[in-house]
């Protein structure tokens, strides 16, 4: 099993869709298995976070329809107890153990 994490560094939508795009090529392509990308919530610098999540949402739910992805789930998926949260936490318990939740990101962990 394979993990990477990944700090968002795009302040705009239309950048953050090439870099998340690309870091799952990348991923993929290194035969990783798991991605979690970190979303600042820093409003006040010029990031657009609620556009930013909308729009990588977007882009990881078009994914997933043309099999690029297998699946991906946000915080509210985890809070919620979705079925693809369940999984992740099921199968990767080594992971989901040790990792901390910083209160000032957002985050997506997407199964490639």
């Amino acid at each position: 099993m394979s993990y990477k994490n990944l700090s968002l560094r795009s302040k705009i939508p239309e950048s953050a869709t090439t870099e998340v795009m690309y870091e799952i090529a990348a991923c993929r392509a290194d035969k990783i298995d798991l991605l979690r990308i970190d979303i600042p919530l820093n409003e006040g610098e010029g990031i657009e976070t609620k556009k930013i999540m909308s729009t990588v949402i977007k882009v990881l739910k078009n994914m997933k329809a043309g099999k690029g992805i297998h699946f991906f789930a946000t915080r509210q998926s985890f809070e919620s107890f979705s079925t693809e949260a369940s999984f992740l936490q099921n199968k990767y318990p080594e992971i989901f153990s040790s990792i901390e939740n910083k209160e000032n990101f957002e985050y997506i962990y997407i199964k490639l």
